[in-house]
């Protein structure tokens, strides 16, 4: 994950996705705390994270820096969002058994699997959408051991990998 401790905020160069100043000077604003669901060991987990948010200095508009792992306005990690994916297209259990197992409700997982197929048009193409079936196309994801391919997916679909469609946090490069 990128470092967004007090003495890189200082340097960040990247703009204002509310009033678009290009070099605006970022600063701590302030910061709360967040679920975070993982899926560790078999297991539903649930940490308690801290959030960031700055403050833009030409509009004082202000964002919380979320990693990347984090799909804006969810408390889901984007793991545990893709294990519930491949166990549902892998897997032979019922939708009630994989709901169980991941205690989820039946609506979340169709959710995800809507976002899931929406997501994945966008990421391959309409053309090479058609021809991809979900799970060769979860099995071709990147390792999420780095932020990278999903930070490159943010700034080319300018919207975070399984984020939903009603809020929505967008990613500006002008």
């Amino acid at each position: 994950m990128r470092d967004f401790s007090k003495e890189k905020l200082k340097t960040l160069v990247f703009p204002c996705p509310y009033c678009r100043a290009k070099h605006p000077l970022w600063s701590e604003f302030a910061s709360y705390e967040r679920d975070l669901i993982s899926f560790e060991k078999g297991f539903p987990v649930t940490y308690r994270i801290m959030i960031t948010r700055i403050i833009c200095s030409s509009c004082r508009h202000t964002h919380a820096i979320l990693p990347e792992i984090i799909i804006p306005y969810g408390s889901y990690s984007l793991i545990f969002i893709l294990a519930v994916l491949r166990d549902y297209y892998l897997s032979h259990m019922t939708v009630q058994e994989l709901c169980d197992k991941y205690m989820i409700a039946t609506s979340t997982l169709y959710a995800w699997k809507r976002l899931f197929l929406i997501h994945k048009k966008l990421w391959l193409g309409i053309i090479e959408d058609a021809a991809t079936k979900p799970l060769s196309f979860l099995s071709s994801l990147p390792s999420l051991t780095t932020s990278d391919h999903l930070a490159i997916f943010f700034q080319n679909q300018t919207q975070s990998f399984l984020q939903g469609v009603t809020k929505t946090a967008h990613f500006s490069s002008a």
